[in-house]
């Protein structure tokens, strides 16, 4: 049975950021043919629809309560303009269970706000938009001597990602879930980095 990866999906969620690695992961996806494929379940704080920053509305599956990660591979926390002015501290307990039970977290942009702000950057090498920008925002941050400035950076369990590393950001979630063959995703690391797509390399 495929696992699920958890999208979390909120007001003004950055549209472009996890679209590329939920396309490229996802069991309904069949044209390209890969090791593993997930089934990818959105949730938000409530069940209410959201409306992302490119106007897209968006009903989640489930709320983060009803959350179950007996069969979680990942979660996967976009960014947002909402985590500067109103923090989800509600996900602070679904995080921290997955850190428990080593399932990954990848955060992009906004999203990594609110893992500083809640510690969970303290002790791993990560990215974000800039360490004076996580300090201003999240005055509780202790993992400056961590930060790398790269486009996404995974470790310990947790990726993070620059808002203009979703490509870097989809390629560590797609090796975190072992979703296709090395050789496949180097090149097509390559070839979306390079803006050109050569069919007849597969």
């Amino acid at each position: 049975m495929d696992k699920n990866v958890y999208l979390y999906v909120c007001p003004n969620l950055a549209d472009w950021e996890p679209s590329l690695a939920i396309a490229m992961i996802s069991n309904l996806n069949t044209d390209i043919p890969k090791k593993r494929g997930y089934n990818i379940i959105t949730f938000g704080l409530t069940k209410e629809p959201v409306t992302t920053s490119g106007g897209i509305t968006i009903l989640p599956d489930k709320d983060v309560d009803s959350v179950d990660l007996s069969e979680a591979a990942m979660v996967i926390l976009p960014g947002s303009s909402q985590y500067e002015h109103d923090d989800p501290a509600r996900l602070v307990p679904l995080i921290q269970d997955c850190i428990l039970n080593n399932i990954p977290v990848a955060a992009i942009c906004g999203a990594t706000l609110f893992l500083a702000n809640h510690g969970f950057l303290d002790t791993v090498r990560h990215t974000s938009c800039g360490p004076e920008w996580l300090k201003q925002h999240a005055p509780g941050y202790q993992g400056r001597h961590l930060y790398l400035q790269a486009p996404s950076v995974s470790d310990g369990g947790i990726i993070t990602a620059n808002p203009l590393g979703f490509v870097d950001f989809a390629y560590n979630i797609m090796q975190t879930l072992d979703a296709f063959p090395p050789e496949f995703l180097e090149l097509w690391y390559a070839s979306v980095k390079n803006g050109y797509l050569d069919v007849d390399q597969f």
